[in-house]
């Protein structure tokens, strides 16, 4: 029987309130499974027991506050390593700062028991209103569209003054939506055109939005726009697409959000384009000519 190489991903996580998120999202790329154990450094167990004392070791340890988790995952292949990787740098943060935590991989000579047979549950049936076509597009994948989909991206930093986030914008027509990013390309935010159209016109004309106020939650609101200098003061929670997900998936984030289109990331976070919301409206509704259909329009003009 063929031996099959794989990988060890071990990673020591002293932020536990992040773990979640990093289990979500390896769980979304295909990881097969983890195992997380409870653990504690040994130079912080030597300042502990100093502290409490030998007797205190036992209830230490139970405690579900105190250590850390270190998290092991077997993998295959070198592509999902690579994301992997990368879906940990977003979820924790980098590894080469302070506090940050630790990321080994280690190859392993032969791996198996890493997939299991899963029994497949039957899709629910679709609502009846739902017609055919419009099944098969939603679940068209995006790299598909892509095509006719992607439009160059308006990129700023968080330093960026609002003033030059609509300078880039107003370069790249049809774009409604500017990506934040790290100076490596990873993107940290989003700010749509409504919001950054507030944020400019509060600073022209604040008398404005001055009068809308009737309540401390509109107050605190006019507090906070006065403040906002940059594309990091105004961004909000990053969101994107990548070129796996479907069209469903597309405008299921943007409906949620209520932003008119979405950047599309790589595996490693790095924004390679932008899809617009009317744009990925016609990939969905547009209907493809049947036989005679083009010959009977000509003959009715």
């Amino acid at each position: 029987m063929e031996n099959r190489m794989g990988f060890l991903v071990i990673i020591v996580v002293h932020n536990i309130a992040k773990l979640p998120d990093l289990l979500h999202a390896w769980q979304k790329i295909g990881v097969p499974g983890a195992t997380i154990l409870r653990s504690t450094g040994a130079y912080r167990m030597t300042t502990w027991l100093s502290r409490v004392g030998l007797g205190g070791l036992e209830r230490l340890l139970d405690s579900e506050d105190s250590g850390q988790r270190t998290l092991l995952a077997g993998i295959e292949d070198a592509d999902l390593l690579a994301r992997a990787v990368a879906e940990a740098e977003h979820a924790l943060g980098d590894f080469d700062e302070p506090h940050s935590g630790l990321l080994l991989v280690v190859p392993v000579a032969q791996v198996k028991g890493l997939h299991k047979t899963r029994h497949r549950v039957a899709p629910a049936p679709l609502p009846a209103a739902v017609q055919p076509d419009w099944v098969l597009r939603r679940d068209t994948p995006v790299e598909k569209v892509l095509p006719v989909l992607l439009q160059e991206p308006a990129i700023v930093r968080r330093d960026t003054p609002l003033e030059e986030v609509a300078q880039v914008m107003l370069q790249t027509p049809g774009v409604r939506l500017a990506s934040v990013t790290e100076p490596d390309g990873r993107l940290v935010g989003v700010l749509d055109l409504h919001s950054l159209a507030d944020d400019i016109f509060f600073r022209i004309m604040p008398e404005e939005f001055l009068r809308e106020i009737t309540d401390m939650e509109e107050m605190m609101d006019f507090a906070r726009r006065s403040g906002m200098r940059t594309a990091g003061d105004a961004m909000s929670e990053p969101v994107w697409i990548t070129k796996t997900d479907t069209l469903k998936e597309a405008f299921k984030r943007m409906h949620d959000r209520h932003l008119p289109g979405l950047p599309v990331l790589d595996e490693r976070y790095h924004v390679i384009g932008y899809i617009d919301l009317l744009t990925l409206l016609s990939c969905c509704v547009e209907r493809t000519e049947g036989p005679g259909e083009g010959q009977n329009k000509e003959q009715a003009a």
